[in-house]
C-alpha cells in the first residue's frame, strides 16, 4: 500500500513538472531548483540579518521600538530590509517544503541518499527555530502570544527549575535574561545551519547551489517588489493585559501553534514527536534492495580521473598507485555511498570499471544477443520475427528511471509489441552506455540507436543526461568515434515516466526516417527550450510570491476580543510527605554550629491541589505534582481559562496536602472581567495570599 500510494504521488509530481516544463521550460523549470532557491533566499536572509542586528536593541523595553524606527523612519532601506528578512525567510521554508515532498515523491531519499534526506529534515527543524525566536524578537502581540504558546511547550520537559511561562504573569515579570536567551539562540543558529547545509550536500560532487541567472533575477525582483507593496511591519506593542489576539499567523514557520494553544503540552509533543521520528527514518521505510557496487579493475586504470569526474556522489575518489604501475593515481570506489549508477561505467574507455551484477562484457553480449537474426529457415525467431527481419534493426537503450516499459517489452524476445524490429535494453542510467558500446552495436548489426534518458534536468542520477548527451556531441570523453559511428544513426530523447506516448512517436519517426536515409542531423531533442522567461512563466511566480504573502500573514484567531481570560498561576511548596534526619545526632554535635545543616531534611512532598470556582462551578480542579527527581520541590502552575465578560465571583482554594475537602488558602471576591482583556491571579510567598498581577 504504501508503495502504491508513493508511486500515485510520484506520477501526480511528474505531471506538475511536465506542465511547468511547458511554461518555463526544463532550463528554467523552478521545481528543478528548488534546493538551490533555499540556499539563494538563504542568502537574503543572512545578508539582511546583518543589517538588522546593528539596529535592533537586545532589550525588552526597547526591541520593539528599534524595529519600528526601522520601518517608518528608515522605510527607504531599512523598513525593506526587514522585510526582505521576513519574506526570504518564508521563501527559504516553502522551498525547503516543496524540495521535501518532490525528493520523497521522487524517491530521491533512500539508499545512498539518506544522508542528504536526514541533515534536511534537520536544516528544517533549525530554520523553524530560527523562525520562531525572530517572531519573538519582534516583541509585539502576535510575539506575547507566540512567546507564550512556545514556553507552555517547552516547561512539559522537566528542564528548567521553574517554568518559563510564569516569566508572563505580568510586564514586570517579563525579565531581560530570557529575552537575551531567546537573542542569543536567534544569532547562534546560522552556524548549526551552515554546518548542516555543508552536511547536507557533502556527498553531493558539484551541488547545485545557484539557479540559472534569469530566475535568480526574476526571483529577486518579485521578492523586492513585496517588500515595497507589503512591507512587513509589527502588531501593536505586547502587552500581557490584553486577551484579544487575532493577527496574521505564518503557516510556513507556526502551523502547529493552533494545534500547541488548543492541546495539552503532551500531546503537543507526541504529535511533534512521531512527526519527526517519522521524517527522519523514512529512508528506512522501505526495504532497499542490495544493489551492486562498481568496483575498479586495476590492472586496466589508468589514472585518467574520468570515473572520479563523472561521479554524481563523491564515490570514487583518486589515490597515489598502488600497485607499481607506470601511472601516478588509480581509482577507488566508496561503496557507502556508491549509487550503483553506472556513470563511472560510461565514462571509462580503458575496461577498468564495473558494476559487478552488470560488467561491460555482459552488456556487450546482451546487445549481441538482442540484434542476433538469421535470413535462413527462420531458425532463430526468438530474435527477430520475419516480418522485423527486412526492417531497420533499432536498439533501444532506456534509463530505468526514465519512460514507464511495463507491458510494453515482450518478454521472450526484448522486442517492443508493436514494433518487432526495436530490440530494447535497460540500464540504471542511461549514461551507462560508452561509445564502446554503441560501436559494438553497429558492428553487429544495428541500423540505428535510440536513446531515453530521464526529462533534461531532471535526471535520477543528477547528471546522468548531461554527460550522455556532451559524449554524445563530442564535447565531452569518450567520445564517438565517427570513424566508426555514424552520429546521424543516433537519437537521443529525454523522458519521463509518464510519456510513454511521445517515447513511441519519436521512436516510430526515427525509425521511418532510417527507412528513408533522411535523418535528421539532430541527436538531441530537447523539449519546450526557451532561452528567457515567458510572460506565463512570470505570472506563476507572482502568482507563487502571492500565496507566500498569504500564508506568511493569514489571519487566525487565538482568543476572541468578545472573550476574557483568566490565567492562574503559582509557585508554591507542599507539606512534606516524607522527611529523614539529615545527620545522625552524634555526627551532627561534632561539627561547628555555623556548619550544622537543617536537623531535617524534607525527601517528598505533597502535590499542591488548586481549585477554581466560577459562579459556582468549578472551571479547574488539579493537582500540581512537586517539581524535582524526587519530587521533593516546589510545585508550578500556569493555566489559562476562557471567561465570558463580566462581573463573576471566584473562590479560589489552594491545599497544600493535596487534599480537596481542606484547603490551606482561601480567596474569594467578585471579579469584573473586560471583553478582549487579561485577569492574571499569582500567589504571593510573602503574604501568602493570592494577588491579581500587574
Amino acid at each position: 500500500m504504501y508503495r502504491k500510494i508513493l508511486s500515485i504521488g510520484h506520477t501526480g509530481m511528474l505531471f506538475i513538472e511536465d506542465l511547468f516544463n511547458r511554461v518555463f521550460s526544463p532550463r528554467f523549470n523552478p521545481f528543478y531548483y528548488l534546493g538551490a532557491i533555499a540556499f539563494f533566499f538563504l542568502w537574503f536572509v543572512l545578508g539582511s540579518g546583518i543589517y538588522l542586528l546593528f539596529y535592533y536593541r537586545i532589550n525588552v523595553d526597547e526591541a520593539y521600538n528599534s524595529l519600528e524606527y526601522l520601518t517608518k523612519e528608515q522605510w527607504w532601506l531599512g523598513g525593506i530590509m526587514r522585510s526582505i528578512h521576513r519574506y526570504a525567510s518564508d521563501g527559504l521554508m516553502l522551498a525547503m517544503l516543496l524540495h521535501l515532498v518532490r525528493e520523497f515523491l521522487n524517491d530521491r531519499y533512500r539508499n545512498w541518499r539518506w544522508v542528504a534526506w536526514v541533515s534536511g529534515v534537520a536544516l528544517m527543524l533549525v530554520f523553524w527555530v530560527e523562525g520562531v525566536t525572530g517572531y519573538w524578537m519582534v516583541w509585539d502581540q502576535r510575539s506575547l502570544v507566540i512567546a507564550s504558546i512556545t514556553t507552555k511547550f517547552i516547561d512539559f520537559l522537566p528542564i528548567f527549575g521553574e517554568p518559563l511561562a510564569r516569566a508572563f504573569l505580568s510586564s514586570s515579570t517579563v525579565s531581560n535574561l530570557l529575552f537575551i536567551g531567546v537573542i542569543f539562540v536567534h544569532l547562534s543558529l546560522p552556524t548549526l545551519i551552515l554546518i548542516a547545509a555543508w552536511i547536507h550536500l557533502v556527498r553531493i560532487s558539484r551541488p547545485v547551489i545557484n539557479p540559472p541567472a534569469l530566475l535568480n533575477k526574476a526571483i529577486g525582483v518579485l521578492l523586492l517588489a513585496m517588500c515595497i507593496i507589503i512591507p512587513a511591519t509589527s502588531r501593536m506593542p505586547a502587552d500581557l493585559t490584553i486577551a484579544a489576539a487575532r493577527f496574521g499567523i505564518d503557516w510556513l514557520y507556526l502551523p502547529i501553534y493552533p494545534m500547541m494553544a488548543a492541546l495539552p503540552a503532551w500531546y503537543s509533543w507526541v504529535i511533534v514527536g512521531i512527526g519527526i521520528i517519522v521524517l527522519t527514518f523514512l529512508p528506512w521505510s522501505i526495504k532497499s534492495e542490495n544493489l551492486a557496487k562498481a568496483e575498479i579493475i586495476l590492472e586496466n586504470c589508468n589514472g585518467c580521473e574520468l570515473c572520479f569526474k563523472d561521479c554524481p556522489y563523491e564515490a570514487v575518489y583518486m589515490r597515489k598507485r598502488t600497485d607499481g604501475r607506470p601511472y601516478e593515481f588509480e581509482a577507488v570506489v566508496v561503496e557507502k555511498k556508491c549509487a550503483s549508477c553506472g556513470l563511472c561505467v560510461g565514462a571509462c574507455d580503458f575496461h577498468a570499471v564495473d558494476l559487478l551484477d552488470r560488467t561491460e562484457n555482459q552488456i556487450k553480449d546482451e546487445i549481441t544477443n538482442l540484434l542476433k537474426h538469421t535470413t535462413s529457415d527462420g531458425a532463430d525467431k526468438r530474435f527477430f520475427t520475419p516480418q522485423a527481419i527486412n526492417e531497420q534493426k533499432i536498439l533501444a537503450v532506456v534509463c530505468g528511471y526514465g519512460v514507464h516499459m511495463k507491458g510494453l517489452i515482450n518478454p521472450d524476445t526484448r522486442a517492443l509489441k508493436d514494433m518487432p524490429n526495436v530490440r530494447v535494453m535497460l540500464l540504471p542510467c542511461a549514461a551507462m552506455l560508452q561509445p564502446s558500446m554503441m560501436e559494438h552495436a553497429f558492428i553487429k548489426g544495428a541500423d540505428g540507436i535510440f536513446i531515453s534518458g530521464c526529462e533534461v534536468n531532471d535526471c535520477h542520477f543528477r547528471e546522468g543526461n548531461i554527460w550522455l548527451e556532451q559524449r554524445v556531441l563530442n564535447n565531452r570523453p569518450p567520445v564517438l568515434k565517427k570513424k566508426a559511428i555514424d552520429p546521424e544513426k543516433i537519437r537521443v530523447v529525454w523522458f519521463s515516466a509518464i510519456h510513454t506516448k511521445e517515447f513511441l512517436n519519436e521512436l516510430i519517426d526515427f525509425n521511418n526516417e532510417l527507412k528513408t536515409k533522411k535523418t535528421e542531423k539532430k541527436m538531441v531533442i530537447h523539449r519546450f527550450v526557451k532561452d528567457r522567461l515567458t510572460f506565463t512563466g512570470i505570472s506563476v511566480l507572482t502568482l507563487a510570491a502571492a500565496v507566500t504573502l498569504y500564508l506568511s500573514n493569514a489571519p487566525y484567531t487565538f482568543f476572541k476580543e468578545s472573550d476574557s481570560l483568566l490565567v492562574f498561576s503559582f509557585k508554591h511548596s507542599g507539606k512534606p510527605s516524607k522527611i529523614k534526619k539529615a545527620l545522625p545526632d552524634e555526627e551532627l554535635q561534632k561539627l561547628p554550629k555555623h556548619m550544622r545543616p537543617k536537623s531535617e531534611v524534607v525527601v517528598k512532598r505533597f502535590p499542591v491541589y488548586a481549585e477554581i470556582n466560577i459562579d459556582g462551578k468549578t472551571v479547574m480542579a488539579e493537582a500540581f505534582r512537586p517539581a524535582g527527581m524526587w519530587q521533593n520541590g516546589s510545585s508550578f502552575a500556569f493555566e489559562k481559562i476562557v471567561v465570558e465578560p463580566g462581573r463573576h465571583k471566584m473562590i479560589i482554594r489552594l491545599s497544600e496536602s493535596n487534599n480537596p475537602n481542606k484547603a490551606d488558602y482561601v480567596y474569594e471576591d467578585t471579579i469584573d472581567f473586560k471583553a478582549g482583556r487579561t485577569v492574571t491571579f499569582d500567589f504571593d510567598e510573602k503574604e501568602k495570599r493570592f494577588i491579581i498581577a500587574r
